[in-house]
């Protein structure tokens, strides 16, 4: 039964208390799968309901258990590792007992079932006024992020050669936050007894404002010092709040004399930080300090694929290669990119397959026309040169060089995109007296562009990268530049 299903079969006290003329308490209805499915649906969210419980899992009750029956193994070790605390609760919600995960891979098959302990209903109770924090088990790891990933994973476990502290720096998006939760999550999982306080650089400040103001500093600080972890996000809103660092400044000290552990995330290394004191930058350093760089390409792939999948969302090969392309800053772009794609599906009513024409559409690649204020083609052409480790000479000469004239086909490109300029007019900026040159230029990178071209390692990239997400790192830095000179 799908939940639709479910939904329309149910009487208006379905998983209630039955409002009855009598004099005794009410009883609580038996469980239903459809009020099961409900309330599965309710509590992580339509959507990856759909996907992994509607059609592809089948849930059931036989006795005190709940039964989840999944198409493969695969499947149900996906079930087991993402729901099995929402499984557990919603068991435990209706008195049942257990939850069995059984794989069924073919018709009169049955693998060995996977079992997940029903808590008992008070335990699901606290479990869901707890922190929602995200996981380290659910962190997309890449070359840009492990060394921050170890850091987190090893502090977490108690297990990180006798560092007590770790600062993680880095862009929006990059996943700092999403590390510094997945860091408490595991150190409350691994160590259940200790205490443990995530929080911002907003928030306390927030706190401590209102301490000052109360008159309960004491309680301040006893709340934040007697801890055996303190994460705290975005620390550089402290920037040019200079009672606030000082007290952040002793909160450090306190922990560290009482041998327990800290965790920082800033959107910067703590040198660059605007407006901090001395003292505090050397605190901040005393520790592990981590850079979360954008994620690389084989991080996008990953990422694109997961989100997708989270989402419902079937991309096809060349499809996928243009959203990673496109989305080169930060997981946000990608989560954002995944979004228009979905809304571009329900408009199309496409079934959840989305193709490469439908992602460009959705995306806007490839669409000419300027936005705001266009660009100076000088900003191309040295953001152009400054990725492609060539100079202006080079493009303004006669030489063929495979990376002089595929840095004068993007700067042609661009230029036709960003700006209101004619070939003509590029191509006198480009040092040529006949347009035709730049025709066959922008002609050239569109092919690539279509085609789906790689462009091998080099000096300028360790690894290789598509033409696509080249111009988009280029388009990027002409951006930059025109802000810079607003």
């Amino acid at each position: 039964m799908t939940l639709t299903q479910a939904l329309e079969t149910l009487g208006p006290s379905e998983g209630a208390f039955a409002a009855r003329p009598s004099v005794h308490a009410p009883t609580r209805e038996l469980p239903t799968s459809a009020s099961i499915e409900r309330r599965l649906a309710a509590r992580i969210g339509a959507a990856r309901y759909r996907m992994w419980f509607s059609e592809p899992a089948q849930v059931t009750i036989e006795g005190q258990e709940l039964l989840v029956s999944a198409p493969s193994r695969f499947a149900a070790d996906w079930i087991d590792r993402h729901f099995r605390e929402d499984l557990a609760a919603v068991a435990a919600d209706v008195d049942l007992r257990t939850v069995r995960v059984l794989v069924h891979e073919a018709p009169g098959i049955v693998s060995p079932p996977l079992e997940v302990e029903a808590v008992p209903a008070q335990l699901a109770a606290a479990r869901r006024n707890q922190p929602r924090w995200r996981r380290l088990d659910d962190f997309v790891v890449g070359e840009s992020n492990r060394i921050a990933f170890e850091a987190a994973r090893r502090l977490a476990d108690d297990n990180l050669g006798g560092i007590r502290s770790i600062l993680l720096h880095g862009g929006c998006g990059v996943g700092k936050t999403h590390l510094l939760q997945g860091l408490c999550a595991g150190r409350r999982a691994r160590f259940p007894a200790e205490r443990i306080r995530y929080t911002t650089g907003e928030q306390f400040t927030n706190d401590y404002i209102q301490a000052v103001r109360g008159g309960s500093i004491e309680a301040f600080r006893e709340k934040v010092r007697k801890l055996d972890l303190l994460a705290i996000d975005d620390v550089h809103f402290l920037s040019n709040k200079g009672a606030t660092q000082a007290e952040f400044l002793h909160t450090i000290d306190a922990i560290g004399l009482a041998g327990a552990r800290i965790a920082i995330v800033t959107d910067a290394h703590p040198r660059a930080l605007r407006a901090f004191s001395e003292a505090l930058v050397s605190r901040m350093l005393a520790g592990m300090v981590v850079q979360v760089e954008a994620p690389d390409r084989g991080t996008r792939e990953s990422l694109v694929t997961r989100l997708a999948a989270e989402r419902g969302i079937a991309l096809e090969p060349a499809a996928a290669r243009a959203v990673c392309d496109r989305s080169i800053g930060s997981v946000r772009e990608i989560e954002g990119a995944l979004a228009r794609i979905a809304a571009a599906l329900l408009l199309e009513d496409m079934g959840g397959i989305a193709t490469l024409s439908i992602v460009e559409r959705a995306l806007g690649i490839g669409e000419a026309g300027v936005r705001g204020v266009p660009p100076r083609i000088a900003s191309i052409v040295d953001a152009t040169c400054e990725e492609l480790g060539v100079s202006r000479d080079d493009l303004a000469a006669t030489g063929r060089h495979k990376r002089v004239v595929l840095a004068r086909g993007v700067v042609v490109h661009l230029a036709r995109e960003m700006t209101t300029l004619s070939f003509p007019e590029i191509a006198r900026h480009l040092g040529r007296t006949a347009h035709s040159s730049a025709h066959a230029a922008a002609r050239r990178v569109r092919d690539m562009l279509d085609r789906g071209d790689e462009l091998p390692p080099d000096d300028r990239a360790a690894d290789s990268r598509s033409v696509r997400e080249l111009v988009e790192t280029v388009r990027r830095g002409v951006e930059r530049r025109s802000r810079a000179t607003r």
